[in-house]
């Protein structure tokens, strides 16, 4: 028959004995002081309708030999540290499963699970500072961990963890690396632009001779616009491949297609692109062929064309913002729908697919737009009851993507290197007559990242 439990001390008691018979991860057992009154505890916590005997079994088990299980009094939140009025010194509360941290400077409290903060735990036994990757192994935190103590002074959190390991966190760690730290601290960069609104040169212009002076801060201008206003100028280059190449080698390598690194291109049909005539093209970004497209294109005119060539060029972001305002449904649908692109020429044969807008995981902010409607392939990715619906959306986004307003024309001479963000800024060419010589190149987006991060700019 099975057993029943007359009285509340009798459940917490019956309870207890089954996690110790049956529980076969626990090593050792636990003489718990005062029973009587941790069980007048329980029982309150399982009248206000808490799982009680599901609570035991998370919170009694443990790792074999590392940590001992918690007693029931645990259960309830802790006030670790209080401090005075004034004090520059956070104020720690445990609750339970996660600490909270207020702190004066900062403008709301911070909750970090007890595994997160044992798994950034940065002393020389748990983080290589030679080669900044973590030693501790995160399979061997309990993820019912709770720490032992935790300390509060001026400059961080001290924890003590039940197997005697110290952890030591600065504020500022925990403030720029916890989910919400970082979304307050998150300050929008980008600059939303127009024909009418189309940034003044001053901002976006570096001279060659300022990008590699540390002193004139140059490099990181030019990064700081592209990441901006979604493109840069370099001044003052001589008009060659080489001398482009240097220049932009600034930065950093060049991206290797099967363009070359570094080119000057006219309009003689040497690959199987409408770049490669006098046709006018309309805005679009390149390489939306490639599985990752190219995150820097660079131009350089070195002849201008006797009659036309004028480049165009078209926020993205704003077509973007535009089309989500006007057509939400359509965005979101362009959103999750992959759509196939391709390269195609004797011997090679690229394809890619994938959604025209991307956006970033964990914030949800657009990161990449992926418009070209020259190099669409066959769509075979959608199905015939939203055949319709694609191509609805597709009209919409086309007709804001052209939209006069905001396309901005300029005519490009020697002398200056246009950097574009190509997951941006979609650019195009008006139809043109005579010789015209362009060069250019690619920069790869986990190079130009790494650039960023180095001078301290938030590419997000």
């Amino acid at each position: 028959m099975k057993a029943t439990c007359s009285t509340p001390q009798n459940y917490i008691r019956h309870t207890l004995n089954s996690i110790y018979n049956s529980n076969s991860e626990i090593t050792q057992k636990v003489k718990v002081d005062n029973f009587d009154s941790h069980s007048e505890s329980l029982c309150r916590c399982r009248e206000s309708g808490n799982m009680l005997s599901s609570s035991l079994i998370r919170t009694f088990r443990c790792v074999r030999g590392k940590f001992l299980p918690i007693s029931c009094n645990q259960l309830q939140k802790r006030k670790f540290s209080i401090p005075p009025p004034g004090s520059a010194v956070a104020e720690v509360l445990d609750a339970i499963t996660r600490l909270e941290l207020s702190h004066p400077r900062w403008p709301h409290s911070l909750a970090l699970t007890y595994p997160w903060l044992r798994d950034h735990c940065r002393c020389s036994q748990c983080y290589n500072y030679k080669t900044f990757q973590r030693i501790h192994d995160v399979y061997k935190i309990p993820l019912n961990i709770r720490p032992a103590s935790v300390k509060t002074n001026k400059e961080g959190v001290v924890i003590e963890w039940p197997d005697g390991h110290k952890s030591q966190y600065d504020y500022k760690f925990l403030w720029q690396n916890s989910f919400e730290g970082k979304r307050t601290s998150f300050k929008e960069q980008r600059v939303l632009w127009t024909a009418s609104k189309f940034p003044k040169e001053a901002l976006t212009t570096v001279p060659l001779s300022e990008l590699s002076n540390p002193d004139k801060e140059g490099m990181k201008k030019l990064i700081s616009s592209i990441v901006k206003y979604g493109f840069g100028f370099i001044s003052e280059v001589p008009a060659d491949v080489e001398s482009t190449r240097a220049a932009v080698e600034e930065i950093c390598p060049l991206k290797k297609t099967f363009y070359g690194e570094a080119w000057a291109m006219e309009a003689n049909m040497e690959y199987a692109d409408t770049a490669y005539s006098k046709e006018r093209l309309g805005a679009h970004t390149d390489t939306t062929y490639f599985s990752q497209a190219c995150r820097i294109q660079v131009f350089h005119c070195f002849l201008p064309a006797d009659q036309g060539g004028e480049n165009l060029l078209v926020d993205g972001f704003n077509v973007a913002k535009q089309f989500h305002d006007r057509h939400p449904e359509g965005y979101k649908f362009l959103s999750e729908t992959a759509l196939p692109s391709e390269y195609i020429e004797e011997g090679r044969h690229h394809l890619s697919l994938d959604t025209i807008f991307k956006h970033n995981p964990a914030t949800g902010r657009i990161k990449q737009f992926r418009y070209n409607i020259y190099d669409r392939a066959p769509l075979s990715s959608i199905p015939l009851e939203h055949m319709q619906e694609f191509y609805l959306h597709l009209r919409n986004l086309t007709s804001i993507v052209r939209n006069p307003k905001n396309e901005y024309w300029i005519k490009l001479e020697p002398g200056k290197v246009l950097l574009t963000d190509n997951w941006r800024l979609m650019h195009g060419r008006a139809a043109f007559s005579g010789r015209r010589i362009m060069g250019g190149c690619y920069l790869d987006n986990d190079d130009f990242n790494s650039k960023a991060l180095v001078l301290g700019i938030d590419v997000d």
